[in-house]
């Protein structure tokens, strides 16, 4: 019989240098597709940087249509791999929301218009992030200083077809979750209100959505119902949880824990003492301080490395990793 090949260790500080220097910015304002990313810059751009090289592909800029407000614009590409570009301006004394659609080969100009918003409904401040984007329309969040809100944008007609006072946390093509519950994405009508306030997500799956409720612990709610799936304790105070494809860990005053991340199952436990939890790929990097720390297979918590140095991973795909260490750097993957 043909022996089963050992997995691939994990990628730890010593395997992760040499990379490309990449100064990007706040989240929203960056994109990764490929090997390329795409920025808002400070000037009021959309660039394409090649993450290998750190050379600038191309730029593109908004056609000159009032005065821009002071800050980068906001970037995402669609399922169909536009990348859009989204800023504030104000025109004739009324402030208003540009979109920009680019190719992401050439950055030539696919479309670039104001917004439509005749009721008024989006109060303009900063460029929202954009939670989703697909080919009929944009969800958006933002929360400016007198307070949170949400829409949704029709692409057809660029118009705003709705808003609500609520911080937007997770979309899906059917709908929009808010702290508050989920809301339709055609047309804003209330599906569910959960139990307790949402706070921030630990992670997503396909059918359901891991929350911090207000106690601080982890719950897992169907996407369609609001339904609360499972619920685990994140008692201590540097608790902290971090998602793979499949497997959420988190960490607790006992050591860290294995969930599965679409029901919530308890997969495995390991009793320690970690300041922070990272996830990449396969892995679970379970960290001491000081660049220091232990690897587990996110699976099945089986120890894959031990007291060793570690580096944060940002981001990651077949072509390459984006750490966090004295800076933002890509380091291609190693073929």
């Amino acid at each position: 019989s043909t022996p089963t090949p050992e997995p691939s260790r994990p990628p730890l500080a010593g395997d992760l240098t040499g990379g490309v220097p990449v100064r990007l910015g706040g989240e929203g304002h960056w994109t990764i597709a490929g090997s390329r990313v795409f920025v808002g810059t400070d000037d009021g751009l959309v660039e394409a940087r090649d993450l290998a090289t750190g050379e600038v592909v191309w730029q593109a800029g908004f056609r000159d249509t009032g005065d821009a407000w002071d800050n980068p614009p906001t970037v995402a590409t669609s399922p169909q791999g536009a990348v859009l570009g989204l800023r504030t301006v104000t025109e004739d004394g009324v402030h208003r929301l540009q979109l920009l659609t680019l190719d992401p080969d050439t950055g030539n100009t696919v479309d670039d218009r104001l917004l439509a918003d005749p009721r008024g409904l989006w109060r303009v401040d900063l460029p929202p992030r954009i939670l989703s984007a697909d080919a009929d329309d944009l969800v958006v969040a933002e929360n400016p200083e007198w307070g949170v809100q949400t829409a949704v944008v029709s692409l057809p007609d660029g118009a705003i077809a709705w808003r609500v006072d609520e911080q937007g946390l997770a979309a899906d093509a059917e709908r929009v979750v808010t702290r508050t519950g989920a809301r339709s994405r055609a047309d804003g009508a209330r599906l569910w209100e959960p139990g307790f306030a949402l706070g921030g997500v630990l992670g997503e799956a396909r059918d359901s959505l891991v929350v911090v409720d207000g106690a601080e612990d982890a719950a897992w709610l169907d996407r369609a119902t609001g339904a609360e799936l499972s619920r685990a304790p994140l008692t201590g105070e540097d608790s902290s949880c971090a998602a793979t494809d499949v497997v959420l860990t988190c960490l607790t005053a006992e050591g860290a824990t294995g969930y599965d991340l679409d029901t919530g199952d308890r997969l495995w436990g390991r009793a320690g003492a970690w300041q922070a939890v990272t996830g990449y790929d396969r892995w679970a990097y379970l960290w001491t301080g000081a660049g220091k720390g232990d690897v587990v297979q996110a699976s099945d918590g089986e120890l894959a490395a031990a007291g060793a140095d570690l580096v944060r991973i940002v981001y990651g795909n077949a072509d390459g990793v984006l750490v966090d260490q004295d800076g933002t750097a890509w380091v291609p993957a190693r073929r």
